[in-house]
């Protein structure tokens, strides 16, 4: 999820980074789910349309989504088959897809910037959609003043601390990050840190974070682009390096860690922090016995102070679709943000932000990260 705002106690900062951004950081969208087989959407004998297929890149809700596809057709009588993915190449997998025009999905998602800019020609316009108007302002993906895109939801992403463990005060700054991890390792009792070796997770936050704080985030890419500058000579990510290294010798070998193991080392105690999102929500309900108190904080890349918020996918409707196909879509995902079932999903299920007006939440009942 490249960050679009950074903020920090009430205080809004728009940095939106420019889309090349994914190209120089190599951060591929984390996504792991179960594999599903192609399937074209289906008609019945009156013409209406009675299946249609999602492609879903989003390992944590998966399970949750398949269970609401199950409640759409108990309502509407149509089907919609969830696929997921087993890999970290969710675009590539989705790229092979759209390709067949027969079997490729109704309902696919990206996270906007370079990828939505590469797969636009297999975008439907929305704009004409009935869940619009309930767009929270500046949510929608947009091109070429048209509507392309649904906001899945509103997530944040930094340091999570398990705070029984480590006093957030003594981690707000790199130096302090840095300590932290040493006296972890000299202390033998857990590690201060952990990364996963997901691509996302093992550098693409961080390295997100790095182009974020330059002071024209979007003008400093076209500039690397260009061989203007250059990411060696630049401060952030020189302290980019320096904190890596700190990992490196403090820290247990990321490529031996999976996504799973290290929030199960988070909440067992085994580790005092990750960099992750308020994603790991939905993961956390298996550790009802863990003694473990979550607090998310500011990544401390060259003392940073703020938080990276953002859209992080976006609903997209295949415009290789027949026209019904495309309504049935569309039926779908307005179903899936104005009905009670819905929007108790993304709500309590989906533990998500919402990023559309007509979803309201208790936030006394929202969890920590949330």
């Amino acid at each position: 999820m490249v960050p679009q705002v950074l903020f920090n106690k009430g205080e809004v900062i728009a940095m939106k980074l420019f889309s090349g951004t994914r190209k120089i950081a190599c951060a591929a969208v984390a996504v792991l789910t179960t594999l599903g087989l192609a399937a074209c959407g289906s008609a019945g004998s009156s013409g209406k349309v009675t299946k249609i297929t999602f492609f879903d890149s989003k390992v944590e809700i998966v399970d949750s989504l398949k269970a609401l596809a199950k409640e759409y057709q108990k309502e509407t009588g149509v089907t919609v088959e969830v696929w997921g993915t087993t890999g970290d190449d969710y675009i590539t997998q989705l790229k092979t897809k759209l390709a067949n025009k027969t079997t490729g999905p109704s309902i696919y998602t990206t996270g906007g910037g370079q990828e939505g800019d590469t797969l636009k020609s297999y975008m439907a316009d929305l704009s004409g959609a009935p869940f619009v108007k309930n767009i929270a302002e500046g949510k929608a993906y947009e091109l070429d003043g048209k509507t392309l895109g649904m906001p899945a939801a509103v997530e944040g992403y930094g340091l999570i601390v398990n705070t029984s463990l480590v006093d957030p005060a003594t981690v707000t700054t790199q130096d302090g990050f840095i300590s932290m991890l040493k006296q972890a390792k000299a202390d033998g009792k857990y590690t201060g840190f952990e990364l996963s070796q997901e691509s996302y997770f093992l550098i693409g936050h961080m390295l997100n974070t790095a182009f974020a704080l330059q002071s024209d985030p979007k003008q400093f890419v076209a500039d690397v682009v260009s061989g203007k500058a250059k990411l060696q000579d630049t401060k952030e990510f020189q302290d980019l390096g320096q904190i890596y290294e700190a990992i490196r010798d403090n820290t247990n070998n990321p490529l031996q860690i999976n996504y799973d193991k290290q929030i199960g080392d988070l909440m067992t105690g085994k580790t005092a922090s990750v960099n992750q999102g308020m994603w790991i929500n939905t993961m956390l309900s298996s550790y009802e016995d863990s003694s473990a108190k979550l607090q998310m904080l500011p990544f401390p890349l060259a003392d940073n102070s703020k938080l990276a918020v953002d859209v992080p996918l976006y609903y997209h409707v295949n415009s290789s679709k027949s026209s019904a196909e495309q309504k049935a879509s569309i039926d779908f995902l307005n179903w899936m943000v104005t009905s009670k079932t819905g929007q108790d999903y993304i709500v309590n299920k989906f533990k998500f932000i919402p990023a559309m007006t007509n979803i309201k939440v208790d936030e006394s009942k929202m969890d920590v990260l949330a």
